[in-house]
């Protein structure tokens, strides 16, 4: 699940097979070798030899900046290759526009045929991104900060006292919702740091607790459960069943945190957004397009 942006995919289809093949002119002649020296130079080689591998990634072309005409509108758009995409892939980003994200081989024809096919989705929401207001500038951390936190406020009270490159924090919840931090040094840099440490800390455990809780009616089977911060993601589900999610969801109100939570869950079993992925989500959270709105107009808001 992505984070401040917009996500289209596209299936594309490349029955061609490219592969290198040295004319016969040139390929080298086996030299002529018995039978018993062929057999023991087999065997010695696939005794004392261990298979090679290439460890060589593949060179990708740099980004491009391009344009088109969309229904009579010119729009510009980055172009990026990617060795792990699967299918061509459009993101519109509030701050840098749209991106196209496309596998290696795909020829700028069916590009931009894709690109006209979704017309329409691509400038609409180009336009309602390029409508929302920008974010707030944020006042400086200090002592009496406001500080978001699943729905509540907590005012943070600094002291200092603690050594160097550690904090201590006591969360003291309704009715007085203060958070507490003994830092360092009483300056926005100290404060800030250790700000982070704590929600990831919290986010381990408020995200665990409902992970469990949700899995309850699920009874699905993950993996490891990481606490990142992910730019452009909410939250992420691997083919392996490893779960992430992004710490700033704690400052989202809990309603949300636990649809990302239950979108991820369902991911286990349905990797795709198809009908019955959100058929799934709907099964624990009927109201999921409330709260995916939500997130999708207020998740630039998420910071401090």
């Amino acid at each position: 699940m992505r984070s401040g942006m917009h996500t289209l995919s596209v299936d594309w289809e490349n029955s061609s097979k490219r592969e290198a093949i040295m004319p016969s002119k040139e390929r080298p002649r086996p030299a002529k070798t018995s039978a018993k020296t062929s057999a023991k130079t087999s065997a010695k080689t696939s005794a004392k030899t261990p298979p090679t591998r290439s460890h060589t990634r593949p060179i990708l072309p740099p980004p491009e900046t391009r344009s088109i005409i969309l229904e009579g509108t010119s729009v510009s758009y980055q172009l990026r290759v990617s060795a792990r995409a699967r299918r061509i892939r459009f993101v519109i980003r509030p701050t840098s526009g749209l991106e196209v994200v496309t596998p290696r081989g795909i020829s700028r024809a069916h590009i931009e045929e894709s690109l006209r096919a979704r017309a329409r989705w691509i400038l609409t929401t180009s336009a309602r991104m390029a409508q929302q207001a920008p974010p707030a500038i944020l006042p400086p951390l200090a002592a009496g900060a406001l500080l978001p936190y699943l729905g509540e406020r907590l005012r943070l009270v600094v002291h200092t006292g603690a050594p160097d490159g550690h904090f201590r924090a006591t969360l003291a919840p309704a009715p007085e919702n203060t958070l507490t931090l003994t830092v360092h040094a009483d300056d926005e840099t100290h404060i800030r740091t250790a700000l982070e440490v704590w929600y990831r800390r919290q986010a381990h455990a408020v995200i665990a607790g409902r992970l469990t809780h949700w899995n309850s009616q699920y009874g699905f089977t993950y993996q490891r459960v990481a606490i990142k911060e992910q730019k452009t993601r909410w939250g992420s589900c691997s083919h392996k069943g490893n779960l992430n999610f992004n710490w700033r969801l704690l400052l989202a109100p809990l309603p949300i945190l636990e649809y990302v939570v239950i979108h991820e869950l369902c991911h286990l079993k349905e990797q795709s957004h198809a009908p019955r992925f959100w058929a799934l989500v709907a099964q624990t959270c009927p109201d999921y397009r409330e709260r995916r709105r939500w997130l999708r107009v207020h998740g630039h808001e998420l910071r401090f």
